[in-house]
């Protein structure tokens, strides 16, 4: 706890800044017996929320979420085919949006109690045109047979949180590659890898949210 509210100190006037999060992808079902992680991520919660009393706080990306209304509510969802993902992400239109669980269905999470909702994690669809077959390389899902494909998953991936009106933003999963996994629309040395204008032409129209305004 202590480092975190030295990096938000350290951080604390960076215009590009908009919310804090301090934990990531915490795992851990949920039960009636409060845990350490129950208490750590109240914990941080809180010292962050004292920390800075202008911007938004979530608990934990993705995952465990432990602080009942928390300023902000998420999800991480790698499915890779854009009308499951539609489906999965359906719920949001009626107060029940898609929440990470345990592969059995047991809850991580403290219900969801009307925040602003986004998810925070997505996409990560493995492609690397220069990449042998004898290499090791990693991403989500079935390697797209072509660049083509590719591009078609991602805008229909972005399309069905673009047309959410309840959906206020996104995080693509990733900008770069990072060693042997490779979903990331430059490669490792940010050099391009695919047709970066699509990717942004898909990403341009105005979202539901905004339109709904």
């Amino acid at each position: 706890m202590t480092q975190w509210l030295e990096a938000v100190e350290r951080d604390y006037s960076h215009p590009s800044i908009v919310g804090w999060c301090p934990l990531n992808e915490t795992w851990q079902r949920s039960t009636d017996q409060i845990t350490v992680l129950d208490d750590v991520t109240w914990g941080m919660y809180l010292a962050t929320k004292a920390a800075d009393l202008t911007r938004p706080v979530i608990d934990a990306s993705g995952y465990a979420h432990r602080v009942p209304g928390a300023d902000v509510y998420d999800s991480h969802c790698y499915e890779q085919d854009p009308e499951l993902f539609g489906r999965l992400m359906a719920g949001l239109a009626d107060g029940a949006p898609f929440v990470n669980a345990d592969r059995d269905g047991t809850a991580w999470s403290v219900p969801y109690q009307g925040q602003p909702y986004f998810c925070s994690e997505f996409g990560g669809i493995w492609w690397n045109p220069d990449v042998r077959p004898e290499e090791s390389s990693w991403g989500y899902g079935e390697r797209p047979a072509s660049e083509e494909e590719l591009q078609r998953r991602f805008a229909g991936l972005v399309g069905v949180l673009l047309d959410d009106p309840r959906m206020f933003g996104y995080c693509y999963t990733q900008l770069t590659d990072v060693f042997q996994e490779q979903n990331g629309i430059y490669r490792f040395d940010r050099t391009s890898k695919l047709d970066v204008s699509r990717i942004r032409a898909a990403q341009l129209r105005p979202a539901a949210i905004e339109q709904a305004r």
